[in-house]
């Protein structure tokens, strides 16, 4: 049996594992209910390529922002909305700090005005993502594990559980229908791999777009470096 003294021993095998994925990854990753030890992601290029065209180089910013930019049509289906109609759809914080998060967009590209107070958002890039992959290390205490990992199905399209070889094949063999049920993989991870014993699915917390799409926006914040 491997054994780890640390949940952070597993941390070299679980990056390669996630990197070897073609994923940028990064780690300690802040949420509104913790944090997740690791999260890799893949941008479509193709996507990427379609921003870059309309000049849209900075991050769209904090969540309320890409709200706002969600509520705006896009340019392609000829609709528009007004500054009073995003502020009825944002009663707080006060009115004046929708014009604040329009101003923004419209500085970096995101949204055009048509006319006096109208909007419309200048997209053709959504989902900028390929995968978005969490990772939850644990050396036991596996109902845990699960619970945190069932909570990032809200932002990632996978989720694991990564435990030492041993543990993750226990869980594997006695756990493997609440696993399933909360769309939860699991992998066995030695010292120097990582083994998926059971796949991340669909199933599970329903999928929080504007906190994906924030997810998205903070490795975009650092494309290009080094993870």
């Amino acid at each position: 049996m491997v054994a780890f003294a640390l949940e952070s021993e597993m941390s070299s095998p679980v990056v390669r594992w996630l990197r070897n994925q073609g994923l940028n990854v990064k780690d300690e990753y802040a949420l509104p209910w913790g944090i997740c030890d690791y999260v890799g992601l893949s941008f479509n290029q193709e996507q990427v390529n379609r921003r870059l065209a309309l000049g849209q180089l900075q991050p769209i910013g904090p969540p309320h922002r890409i709200d706002v930019l969600f509520q705006i049509p896009d340019a392609e289906t000829g609709k528009s909305i007004t500054i009073h109609q995003l502020r009825k759809r944002f009663p707080m914080p006060a009115g004046d700090s929708v014009e604040r998060e329009l101003e923004k967009l419209s500085e970096n590209g995101f949204v055009v005005r048509h006319r006096k107070h109208s909007f419309q958002r200048l997209n053709g890039w959504v989902p900028l993502h390929n995968r978005i992959v969490a990772v939850e290390l644990k050396l036991s205490r596996t109902s845990e594990a699960l619970g945190q990992a069932a909570s990032h199905r809200a932002f990632a399209g996978e989720s694991y559980v990564a435990m030492p070889s041993k543990v993750a094949e226990r869980a594997a063999e006695t756990r493997f229908a609440e696993f399933q049920a909360s769309g939860v993989g699991i992998l066995a991870v030695t010292r120097n791999a990582c083994k998926v014993l059971l796949s991340s699915s669909g199933f599970g917390v329903p999928l929080q777009p504007i906190l994906q799409a924030h997810c998205v926006e903070r490795f975009w914040r650092t494309r290009g470096s080094s993870s």
